[in-house]
């Protein structure tokens, strides 16, 4: 995984208390402005017209995050107009807008926030981008569900349309989008093959991996040929290295570079990025969270950091070795929410 410098500083700031402010107006949140991530009180949304105000319980940690507020976006979408990070995560329903039908007060929901905002004590987002979180999973493994079970889904599903009997490569399975894309091929009958470090193998493997190649002791392209459909989410190099091992007529899709559209129709090979278009949202999400409720699919949390340490939860994404996803506290439910203690870090 290539690193990015982040040059944002979090600035933390003394409070007698973790509790939320008392002024119902307001909300704690991590605010990212001039590449600085601060926590702050803030104004606290409410639920417009189709949409549910959400009381956030965790937020998932995605490199997206990080990138837009150390200056090099991997996605436009992925700041909130706000300055508040995070797209996705897991919560309870605190207020119902007009017009929605289907959920009520109190109901616990895996959210999508594409225009961010998670990262807070509470999220107003449109009831079709929320699906109810299955009993099985607790509040933490349900909010790295959404940004890594969609990307899977629909680079697996909408654009490749992987298909039983086929061979699929996950190149960095043990990340969050390689352990959803391995699962989802799985379930879809797939063979699948997945790189990554010894230490995860046993890993993949219970997630459905037919074959891991450890990638610091051999090359994948020195051992497959002829492979259908290529998920990349380690780097552009490995890109490019996964086009020569895609037979002429599928696919490579990836989250983290592609070679030229030169190269890949000289390969007779399809390649794509993520797109915004295919199933929707709710019915994705809801078939997912139907799968994990079954025992079919899971969300591995590596490491859970409380909302002041949102840096050191950045540093660790970076570093490049979390397996399934990392995870920010908001509220545990139990009325501990995160709030700041004392003190200045920096990269």
């Amino acid at each position: 995984m290539r690193i990015y410098p982040v040059a944002v500083v979090v600035l933390l700031a003394a409070s007698s208390g973790a509790r939320v402010a008392a002024d119902e107006a307001t909300m704690r949140a991590a605010v990212v402005s001039a590449a600085t991530i601060r926590m702050r009180d803030v104004a606290r949304p409410v639920a417009g017209p189709g949409q549910v105000l959400v009381r956030m319980r965790y937020a998932s940690v995605n490199p997206a995050d990080w990138k837009s507020a150390g200056g090099n976006p991997e996605d436009a979408t992925a700041r909130a107009p706000a300055g508040i990070p995070g797209v996705d995560g897991s919560g309870v329903i605190a207020q119902v807008g007009a017009g929605v039908v289907g959920y009520s007060i109190g109901d616990p929901v895996i959210v999508w926030s594409p225009g961010g905002g998670t990262y807070a004590q509470y999220l107003a987002v449109p009831a079709d981008s929320i699906a109810r979180k299955p009993d099985r999973l607790s509040f933490a493994e349900a909010a790295g569900m959404a940004h890594a079970g969609l990307a899977a889904w629909n680079m697996l599903i909408d654009q490749a349309r992987v298909r039983a009997g086929q061979s699929v490569l996950v190149l960095g399975g043990a990340g969050g989008v390689g352990s959803a894309a391995v699962q989802i091929a799985k379930i879809k009958g797939a063979r699948v093959v997945a790189t990554a470090s010894a230490r995860n193998a046993d890993y993949l493997k219970s997630l459905g991996a037919d074959t891991v190649l450890d990638y610091t002791a051999q090359h994948f392209e020195d051992q497959l040929r002829n492979i259908d459909i290529a998920i990349n989410t380690v780097d552009v190099d490995n890109a490019y290295r996964a086009l020569a091992v895609v037979r002429r007529g599928g696919y490579l899709l990836s989250s983290a570079g592609l070679p030229t559209p030169a190269q890949c129709a000289a390969r007779v090979v399809s390649c794509a990025g993520r797109s915004r278009d295919g199933t929707p949202v709710r019915l994705a999400l809801e078939q997912i969270a139907d799968w994990s409720q079954a025992g079919r699919f899971k969300v591995n949390v590596d490491r859970s950091f409380a909302l002041s340490e949102v840096l050191q939860a950045w540093q660790y994404s970076q570093a490049g070795h979390t397996r399934g996803k990392s995870v920010i506290r908001i509220d545990d439910g139990n009325g501990a929410s995160a709030g700041p203690s004392n003190g200045v870090m920096t990269p």
